[in-house]
């Protein structure tokens, strides 16, 4: 499908020039401007909200974010996002979750924000998405038929944090109340207690781990219910970083001859749990990023854990899990505040160099619902752990990984989260705040600077599956 008869039908009829862009299929809107070599400010977005009178499209560059604020002194309405579920009446003859930014066409109530209307050329997506649109502006805005213009947007340049002109001066976040629409923060708090049921999948390795008879057959019978995890396990047990001679075609060769038992165990608990949730696929906290940097760190704190003396050492599967799943909260994030965490990925890729402990607590943490996210993702990650009855080590080190001077029960796996995150930091991946290892970590750990600098760089070196792997749970 190359563009949504709706929309070509009012192309033919105002008989206005316009030129198709193809390009290879993209799941967003920021990859497709990146792929047709498009600015992102000239370029639409249409976004569906919603409260009790019904849907409303909001039409603004993908550059900027809605300012809830605005839009209900305009509409006089208080409206949340409400996603494509139940429109597919309306956009049947549009690709799935292709959504043209001219709601009016498709007999939505559309505003539209004044950003746009002063562009010489407006770029779309028809409902494909392998096509955009180039279209004039004028030619733009008279095929918003009945929609109204108005300011409600803020740009993302405006969203960078400023630093005060004095050396060592404090960090000035950006004028963000209003961007989150309020009416909602009580309501999605009360939500937030109503947390996701854990995938039976998961729910039986539990069980398992439980078993004291368990054993690797029992192990393979559950995890090869599921052929795609199974495959994640096996090509990952034929990874170079294991260095295993031969080729592993079974599940159960390679939980016997390569991971082992608790490994692939923990391993196969946190792939399955990570598939629940769905966040936007792009930004630095979009899905793609998230499980580079989720997989990387579980095989950097597994590798450092097995370089730890014996008499430090812990499970090596406790630490693939614990760095698999520590920043899970983002995800969590995402599908309770959905409009907080789309602003909050347009801030981080805005300001990369201010810490995302900083970011969120500003973002996440406003009006009502300061009090009970104000430690951000790490403390919603826990919550959701702890309503799964997900191990307590799991628990503590989501909590406290980006805490350096906890030392109390559990703290090995928080601070293998963050060293691995620290080595991480200087080869691009992940949200640690610096690349500066820290002495006492490495003390705790037993290990030594120079030690881990080298694994690191052969860990690099050998970590193409590891793409794979991420490639594979952001699909």
């Amino acid at each position: 499908m190359a563009i949504s008869s709706t929309i070509r039908r009012e192309l033919d009829g105002l008989g206005v020039a316009y030129r198709q862009i193809i390009h290879p299929r993209t799941m967003s809107l920021e990859q497709a401007a990146e792929a047709a070599d498009v600015e992102q400010q000239e370029m639409a977005r249409g976004v569906l909200l919603k409260d009790e009178q019904g849907i409303v499209m909001a039409v603004l560059p993908v550059s900027h974010v809605i300012n809830f604020h605005s839009l209900k002194e305009l509409l006089g309405r208080t409206l949340e996002m409400s996603g494509v579920n139940g429109m597919s009446e309306q956009f049947s003859d549009c690709e799935e979750g292709s959504i043209p930014p001219f709601g009016s066409l498709f007999g939505i109530e559309t505003i539209v924000d004044e950003s746009l209307a002063g562009l010489s050329k407006v770029y779309f997506e028809p409902g494909s998405h392998t096509t955009l649109i180039e279209l004039g502006g004028t030619d733009f805005g008279n095929l918003q038929k009945s929609a109204r213009f108005a300011s409600f947007s803020t740009s993302s340049h405006d969203l960078k944090v400023r630093q005060a002109k004095e050396q060592g001066g404090p960090i000035v976040l950006p004028e963000v109340e209003g961007l989150t629409p309020l009416a909602e923060v009580k309501k999605r708090i009360e939500g937030l207690y109503k947390l996701p049921a854990m995938p039976e999948m998961a729910r039986r390795i539990l069980k398992l781990r439980d078993d004291p008879n368990a054993g690797a057959k029992e192990l393979a019978s559950i995890v090869e219910l599921d052929p795609s995890l199974a495959a994640q396990v096996i090509r990952y047990a034929n990874s170079p970083l294991f260095g295993y001679a031969g080729k592993l075609d079974t599940l159960q060769e390679a939980i016997a001859r390569v991971l082992g038992f608790e490994a692939v165990l923990n391993m196969a608990l946190g792939l399955s749990a990570g598939g629940t949730l769905r966040n936007p696929p792009d930004g630095p906290l979009g899905l793609n990023a998230f499980w580079k940097h989720a997989t990387y760190c579980a095989a950097a704190c597994q590798m450092l854990a097995k370089m730890m003396p014996k008499g430090k050492r812990p499970k090596l599967g406790m630490a693939y899990l614990t760095g698999l799943l520590h920043n899970f909260g983002f995800l969590m994030l995402g599908h309770i505040f959905m409009p907080e965490f789309f602003l909050l990925n347009k801030m981080v890729a805005a300001n990369p160099e201010t810490p995302i402990t900083v970011l969120e607590k500003r973002m996440i943490g406003m009006g009502d619902a300061q009090n009970v996210l104000s430690m951000g993702h790490a403390e919603v990650g826990a919550w959701l752990m702890e309503s799964w009855e997900m191990p307590e080590e799991l628990i503590v080190s989501m909590r406290e990984h980006h805490n350096a001077d906890y030392t109390s029960e559990y703290a090995v796996y928080a601070q293998l989260i963050l060293l691995a995150n620290t080595l991480l930091k200087g080869h691009d991946i992940g949200d640690a705040d610096s690349d500066e290892i820290s002495p006492a970590i490495l003390e705790a750990l037993g290990l030594e600077e120079d030690q881990v600098i080298e694994a690191m760089v052969e860990f690099m070196e050998n970590s193409s599956n590891l793409d794979d792997l991420a490639s594979q749970l952001a699909a």
